[in-house]
């Protein structure tokens, strides 16, 4: 059976001229500069995109990602090329595109509704819904330019979802909003997904989508180099991200810390008279294999923290792993039997992470320790380190571990010197 076509992009070329001030200063006129050779934001670009089908975006900055949807929403025209779309669009490019910032949130359900062919009466009808998933009721009557950029983009989301399109467009939808609101966004993309629309989403948090897409198109260098299965795509994204410096920021590499690196980490310290605590010295390295400089993801992971103190009182250690963004993904607490006396004792804490537990590509670790319920010491970003694989199936247990991860039934090995 030969799959319905949505879109079929053939031969599209974006072109761009730079634009030069005519009159110096902050208030600057610009006129376009048709003297100079042309940027282009996109460059032959032929793609096919069934229908029903979850199309993930990736790329670097400048990729030319924003651009391809903006030419799908006719929004902007190519230069050069065509494309074919079959069925109605709906789309969310920019926070807060297409709303009037002195109408209230209400008003601009109804203005928005319209502008997609809807009738008072079809608004009616999915009024509650739409101001439901917006989350925010008692603001629904407020003027929208008194809203921030999170509450912009929940109610552009809830508008547009309630649009009865063939095609929905979303340009880092999962990048604004908490983790409650991201995960609605899972949800409401899911049940689009079963009721066959074509949904195309724009992100730099692949592993956020990968549950949900069908497959994710690479754009570099303003070209689309590679259209793959969700685990190849992200295999080959990360090698990107790995190893072309000049389209990723490669974060610095800490894969163990001590003496007096430590602490210059310490990003809290409330330590009372009657306690000490120093961390001495921080690793993280697979068990298998070591290096300086790698860490594979489909390997076991071993960290390990070896800390002094000194209290006569109870304690909790722990740690915290975020991601590039420094969004916690996940922490864990260590369930040891500290010895409260006035004497200074020393204790190693190690814990065994198993393979293809980690959905990032760039993670950071932080060491806390509690008293009575109270943060009293964090050491931040002690340990900082890319994640890669040793094969193409880094993702097939990971791609239903999305957002925050629980981690703490493992098996750790304390161990007092």
């Amino acid at each position: 059976m030969i799959n319905e076509k949505a879109i079929i992009i053939k031969g599209l070329c974006k072109e761009y001229y730079k634009k030069d001030a005519s009159h110096g200063g902050f208030f600057a006129k610009f006129k376009l500069n048709k003297s100079g050779k042309p940027f282009l934001a996109l460059n032959n670009i032929n793609l096919e995109i069934n229908k029903g089908e979850v199309i993930g975006i990736i790329g670097p900055n400048g990729a030319g990602k924003s651009t391809l949807l903006k030419i799908l929403a006719e929004v902007t025209p190519p230069t050069t090329g065509s494309v074919e779309i079959f069925g109605k669009v709906a789309s969310i490019l920019e926070i807060g595109i297409g709303f009037q910032p002195e109408l209230s949130g209400y008003e601009n359900i109804f203005l928005s509704g319209k502008l997609y062919g809807l009738n008072n009466k079809q608004i009616y009808k999915k009024l509650d819904e739409i101001i439901d998933l917006f989350g925010f009721k008692d603001f629904i009557h407020s003027e929208v330019k008194h809203y921030s950029s999170g509450m912009y983009m929940r109610l552009a989301f809830a508008i547009i979802v309630h649009i009865d399109a063939d095609i929905y467009l979303f340009d880092e939808i999962l990048s604004v909003g908490d983790f409650a609101f991201q995960n609605k966004v899972l949800k409401v993309i899911s049940n689009l997904k079963e009721k066959k629309s074509t949904i195309l989403i724009v992100t730099h948090s692949p592993a956020t989508i990968l549950s949900i897409s069908d497959y994710f198109i690479i754009l570099k260098d303003n070209c689309l180099i590679s259209k793959a299965t969700p685990i190849s795509a992200l295999t080959e994204y990360q090698e990107l991200v790995l190893y072309n410096k000049s389209n990723f920021e490669k974060i610095p590499q800490h894969f163990s810390i001590k003496d007096e690196e430590i602490s210059k980490k310490i990003n809290l310290k409330k330590l009372s008279d009657n306690i000490q605590v120093d961390l001495l010295s921080a690793e993280i390295c697979n068990l298998e294999h070591s290096s300086n400089d790698v860490l594979f993801s489909n390997q076991m992971i071993e960290i390990k923290f070896c800390l002094k103190y000194k209290t006569n009182q109870a304690l909790s250690f722990g740690f915290t792993v975020k991601n590039y963004n420094s969004v916690i993904i996940t922490h864990h607490m260590y369930v040891a039997d500290l010895k409260c006396d006035s004497n200074e004792h020393t204790i190693n804490l190690e814990t065994i992470i198993p393979p293809n537990k980690f959905n990032n590509f760039n993670l950071k670790i932080d060491f806390f320790v509690i008293q009575a319920n109270e943060l009293i010491l964090l050491y931040q970003n002690i340990l900082q380190f890319d994640l890669i694989s040793a094969d193409q199936n880094i993702y097939a247990h990971t791609h239903q571990t999305i957002g925050y991860m629980n981690i703490n039934n493992l098996n750790d090995k304390i161990t007092h010197i």
